[in-house]
């Protein structure tokens, strides 16, 4: 309990610290995301709303983080930017949500830290109205063989300790691309960034 307690306070912080770097590196990648994005979103781990300013004011947003040591940073950046938050601390395995309920649902580097992405994917497409939409970018396992995949591989124990259950050697693609949803649309793209080891990530649009 205090190990997690001490990783939350943590992340929270370096989220937070993070912000402008994040936002100047994934600016056009979320706007693009979230252009068409409806009234009411659900987002899978918002964290300290680096998302929010993506969000035309007076959008609900239904927030999913498990991360209590995220809320008032979430709830004060939701306040300046005019965004209708509905914060709900639990985990992506299980939304409290109805079946059939919303017609879109946003994360961001949050299918890389759930325990059981399959099961939080079949969250999403249970919740989801017929036709509803699933927009992420996620960093995924580097390509074998090579440096950047070695480097993922030596650190993915710290890496997953320091950073919530981070997982650095997942094929997130393979995973929504067998999830059942109708349409699954994947691009690839490699994010120069100064965090190596999630330099290779996708975007990635599902339709239920």
């Amino acid at each position: 309990m205090i190990d997690n307690f001490i990783r939350g306070r943590f992340n929270a912080w370096m989220l937070a610290a993070l912000d402008d770097y994040m936002h100047w590196k994934y600016a056009g990648i979320k706007q693009e995301l979230l252009r068409n994005a409806p009234s009411v979103v659900v987002e899978l781990g918002p964290g300290p709303g680096a998302n929010l300013r993506y969000l035309p004011r007076g959008t609900r947003l239904i927030g999913i983080e498990p991360n209590k040591q995220m809320h008032p940073l979430l709830q004060r950046r939701a306040r300046q930017l005019g965004i209708d938050l509905d914060l709900r601390g639990l985990a992506g395995e299980q939304l409290d949500l109805p079946s059939q309920s919303v017609d879109f649902v946003f994360s961001s580097l949050v299918l890389c830290t759930v325990e059981r992405p399959e099961r939080v994917i079949s969250e999403v497409r249970r919740v989801l109205k017929p036709g509803g939409r699933f927009a992420c970018v996620e960093h995924v396992e580097a390509p074998d063989g090579s440096p950047i995949r070695r480097l993922q591989h030596a650190i993915r124990g710290p890496w997953k300790w320091l950073f919530e259950g981070c997982d650095l050697c997942r094929d997130t693609g393979s995973t929504l691309r067998s999830s059942g949803f109708s349409q699954v649309e994947i691009n690839p793209i490699r994010l120069p960034t100064m965090l190596i080891p999630i330099r290779h990530q996708i975007t990635a649009m599902c339709v239920d």
